[in-house]
């Protein structure tokens, strides 16, 4: 879902992702991780490491609460949030990523959902890339391949 992780588990292959997410992608996509396909099914998911845990929890995230903006960590969020109690409408402050629809792989989307998904993606890296590369996309684009292929020889 590309958010902070709500509930983590571990698949066997040692990707993290939110409990729900994995088990509606699998659901859908079938019996493999979504990251390498390795197969995968719902009662290999386990709770993953507590030092992470607690990494995880240590991340500062920002209040979406109007005229608060403080910055809550993730462990805390929950109570911080159940602190404005003058907010009518909760629901709308919950957890980014819980319920909903797992993101699906790009391939297996319409050619006009790939479009729009792509379309996003570019505005994303030609927003970072003036941010923090004078605007070369070239540059960003490449660093950004470069990373998966490390990423992918180093879980082989």
């Amino acid at each position: 879902c590309d958010h902070i992780l709500a509930d983590p588990v571990e698949t066997t292959c040692s990707h993290l992702f939110c409990r729900t997410c994995i088990l509606k992608c699998l659901k859908v996509l079938g019996s493999y991780c979504p990251a390498c396909r390795y197969p995968c099914f719902p009662t290999d998911l386990v709770s993953p490491v507590k030092s992470f845990l607690n990494i995880l929890n240590s991340l500062a995230v920002r209040c979406p609460v109007k005229e608060c903006d403080e910055e809550v960590l993730l462990g805390k969020y929950c109570h911080h949030l159940s602190s404005h109690k003058e907010v009518k409408r909760k629901e709308i402050y919950t957890h980014v990523n819980k319920g909903g629809r797992p993101r699906q792989h790009l391939l297996s989307l319409t050619r006009r959902a790939q479009k729009h998904r792509l379309r996003e993606l570019k505005l994303q890296v030609k927003a970072f890339a003036e941010k923090e590369e004078g605007g070369d996309i070239k540059a960003v684009c490449l660093t950004l391949f470069l990373l998966a292929l490390r990423a992918r020889n180093e879980h082989r």
